[in-house]
């Protein structure tokens, strides 16, 4: 992976071959099997057959949760936690800016209002201090959104919310098999929620289970995404408002073959994870995203680290994304703040969800902001790379600072910062 000192971007040869990155997704005969099983089975729906409440009891297992319920996707898998907390018309949810927007129209979902607080400036992670400021008498929950397979300070948010008798709900749509203090993500608050949607850790295009340790709150949880019902109960009897958001079997054999692998998987991206944060740290002008010392293992949903411009000449970060593409490094992009979105500036949404109630909690977000304007996402199928590969993306950052100058005149005005 070596060619001319420029970078691609300036005519050089690309510092990364794009043929080393794994495929994503990933699968083997251990779907295929499954998905022919299931189809000769005749049992394609949750409620004729095991499979995919099966798999939720082994995701559980492995996150060290008592319960696991398989649901359609992770933006239900919130709306469910909500409405499994007894959070509705009135009630306050404080959720980070930092994260995608699901997280805060599950809220809407529920009749609730989100009331947006900033993020820690290194982890991203929603701010402790900023959601104690946030309580008021109308909190019913707290959502912590575990961004990038980083978590939250998952020990004073539980003190926090334990102190002001509200619910935790942990978003770990980013963090399949990240473990804190040896205990896998999502079984510490009163509802942990996982995405399955294809660019995900794990994946069977769309799907997404919840996590719990409350079989009230589960009880709750299944009534709620099986129209109402309730268990022992006459099929057309709903004993309560819910909806029809249940996972299918061939969601179940999909995900059963992804957990198989998915051990293996992980170990490896957090090795590549920890080698591309030590030689990163050590460019001037990047950072890698802080990782908690209590973290025992990151499910690495994006590797993602902070951009300075002005070690590279103040090139501005879409110009050195551009140019990091170009010499092969697959990349994402940040979450833009919620207290940016014109959903929360509208006046023409439904009653239930008007923005002027909505809009006066948007609580000033200067780091989740800032976040948005200075971070850089690596696709994290990029971790699954061999070491020499993974290494060739800091190759590709210290080239591009060596000739930012150049690189800047060759942008000039065109690319906004």
């Amino acid at each position: 992976m070596t060619g001319s000192d420029l970078p691609a971007i300036l005519g050089g040869t690309p510092m990364c071959d794009a043929s080393a990155w794994p495929r994503w997704p990933q699968w083997d005969d251990s779907e295929r099997t499954r998905l022919l099983a299931t189809l000769d089975s005749g049992n394609w729906w949750s409620g004729s057959g095991d499979v995919a409440a099966g798999f939720a009891r082994d995701f559980a297992a492995y996150h060290n949760a008592a319960y696991g319920i398989p649901v359609t996707n992770g933006s239900h898998a919130l709306e469910t936690a909500l409405a499994a907390c007894g959070v509705g018309d009135g009630d306050e949810v404080i959720v980070p800016a930092c994260t995608f927007v699901a997280t805060a129209t599950a809220v809407l979902a529920v009749n609730a209002t989100p009331v947006v607080v900033d993020v820690d400036a290194e982890t991203m992670c929603i701010d402790v201090d900023a959601v104690r400021g946030a309580l008021t008498e109308r909190t019913k929950a707290v959502i912590a959104v575990h961004v990038a397979g980083a978590t939250a300070d998952i020990d004073a948010l539980l003190a926090l919310c334990g102190d002001a008798g509200v619910h935790l709900v942990e978003d770990c749509a980013h963090a399949h098999g990240s473990r804190w203090r040896s205990r896998g993500v999502g079984s510490f608050g009163s509802f942990g929620t996982f995405s399955f949607q294809e660019t995900k850790l794990m994946t069977a295009g769309e799907g997404g289970v919840l996590l719990c340790n409350d079989p009230i709150l589960v009880e709750r949880a299944e009534s709620y995404i099986n129209c109402g019902r309730v268990p022992g109960g006459h099929w057309y009897h709903h004993e309560t408002y819910g909806s029809n958001l249940r996972m299918t079997e061939w969601q179940g054999a999909v995900l059963t073959g992804q957990l198989r692998r998915y051990s293996e998987q992980l170990d490896t991206r957090d090795a590549r994870a920890a080698l591309l944060t030590r030689e990163l740290d050590a460019v001037n002008g990047v950072a890698a995203q802080r990782r908690d010392e209590r973290l025992d293992a990151q499910g690495y949903y994006y590797f993602v680290f902070h951009y300075h411009p002005d070690a590279f000449a103040g090139l501005t970060l879409r110009a050195f994304e551009a140019a990091l593409a170009a010499d092969g490094v697959p990349l994402g992009v940040s979450y833009p703040s919620l207290t940016t979105l014109a959903l929360f500036q509208r006046d023409d949404m439904p009653p239930r969800v008007r923005a002027p109630r909505i809009a006066a909690r948007l609580t000033p977000c200067p780091h989740a902001e800032h976040i948005a304007a200075s971070t850089v996402w690596v696709e994290h199928r990029t971790l699954l790379a061999a070491e020499a590969d993974v290494r060739a993306i800091v190759r590709a950052v210290e080239r591009i600072q060596r000739h930012a100058v150049d690189v800047v005149l060759m942008f000039g005005a065109n690319v906004a910062g």
